[in-house]
């Protein structure tokens, strides 16, 4: 994967754009900004006025992103979205294994249908 994060350029939050190569076909690239900003002091917007406000849960070694509210702009104005109308809470999680690598995991559990996404995988950085 290449990560590449840029600035705002209000310095307010942070432009990340995600490309994971394939064996066939276009690599898939994801684009978020994080905003620090909010009732938790961060959020994540995905496009199209959609957003979400995560919490942070530090431990020694894992960093945890915990989505709490959803929410969405419509005509210059935030609606949060009532549970039933969300995805489901969404975990990201950073372990650090040390030796410049971590275990990212992304898990989205809906409370009717259950886990709806699961993604672990492992990094390198690059010498």
């Amino acid at each position: 994967a290449i990560v590449t994060v840029t600035e705002a350029p209000d310095g307010e939050g942070q432009f990340w754009t995600r490309q994971y190569n394939r064996k066939h076909g276009f690599p898939q690239i994801i684009h978020s900004t994080k905003r620090f900003t909010g009732d938790t002091g961060l959020e994540e917007w995905i496009g199209c006025g959609i957003g979400m406000s995560l919490r942070i849960d530090a431990q020694e070694t894992r960093l945890n992103f915990v989505s709490e509210r959803y929410f969405m702009t419509l005509f210059g104005k935030r609606i949060f979205l009532p549970k039933a109308l969300t995805p489901g809470l969404l975990t990201v999680s950073h372990h650090d294994l040390g030796h410049n690598s971590f275990d990212f995991t992304l898990e989205l559990k809906h409370p009717l249908f259950g886990a709806l996404v699961y993604q672990c995988a492992t990094f390198h950085d690059t010498e």
